[in-house]
């Protein structure tokens, strides 16, 4: 029975937002955790003193997991917000999406499944893992975590104002998109908990918060007439 009923359950656009809400909300939970709970050893993220923390690797599978959750709402929530923020706004979470996917999703796939498990074995981490805090000592993959995280802190000052100039959602939602795309920009020594606060809040907060109206379904910042658009969708398939 309980299969029939998932078998002819309608998936409509509304649920489908809820659902992406939901997902980007409790993808900013695990990745807020996750960055706190990272280790900063000697105002460094990933030696071999950082990377051999008792608590690594599950520090990067809450953040690998929130990420992964964060891209997996990140279309809907595009979609909530794209008839009023126009090509900016499309241009802000393409690069966002391509920027994050070449920048975050390898870094923490690297650190959890290779660095880490090198950094256990003490007897040649030293040898493997840079003294730079590069997690990966191949230029190649450098540049690439350099340029994609460029263009994903450029992506959140274009999303900001975009949101911004179109007033898609509270004001205050494009204001925390702006100031984290110039926080991710400027220097910040690393700290325990303070550079998870310091990465996380930045680039989930205004994502979360768009998430939390998707779920309300609150049209006063989205395209009232795609939501309306929905709901006619949302009758005509029960």
């Amino acid at each position: 029975m309980q299969w029939a009923t998932l078998s002819t359950m309608n998936i409509t656009p509304s649920l489908l937002y809820r659902l992406s809400g939901i997902a980007v909300v409790v993808a900013f939970v695990f990745n807020l955790i996750g960055g706190t709970l990272h280790p900063v050893v000697g105002g460094w993220a990933h030696s071999v003193e950082a990377l051999s923390e008792p608590f690594n690797p599950y520090a990067q599978y809450l953040l690998l997991i929130g990420t992964l959750l964060q891209f997996l709402g990140l279309p809907a929530v595009y979609v909530w917000v794209s008839r009023k923020t126009g090509l900016l706004g499309l241009i802000g979470f393409a690069l966002y999406f391509f920027g994050g996917m070449l920048v975050i999703l390898p870094h923490l796939t690297v650190e959890a499944f290779v660095s880490v498990p090198i950094a256990a074995k003490h007897e040649t981490a030293h040898f493997l893992i840079p003294t730079d805090d590069s997690l990966f000592a191949d230029p190649a993959f450098q540049n690439l975590q350099l340029f994609a995280g460029l263009v994903f802190m450029v992506s959140m000052l274009i999303i900001g104002i975009a949101l911004l100039k179109s007033r898609a959602v509270p004001l205050w939602i494009g204001a925390v998109m702006t100031l984290g795309g110039l926080i991710l920009l400027t220097p910040i020594p690393q700290a325990p908990v303070l550079s998870g606060l310091v990465i996380e809040i930045p680039r989930g907060l205004a994502i979360a918060a768009i998430g939390v109206l998707m779920i309300k379904g609150n049209s006063s910042g989205a395209d009232t007439r795609s939501l309306q658009a929905s709901s006619r969708v949302d009758i005509a398939t029960r």
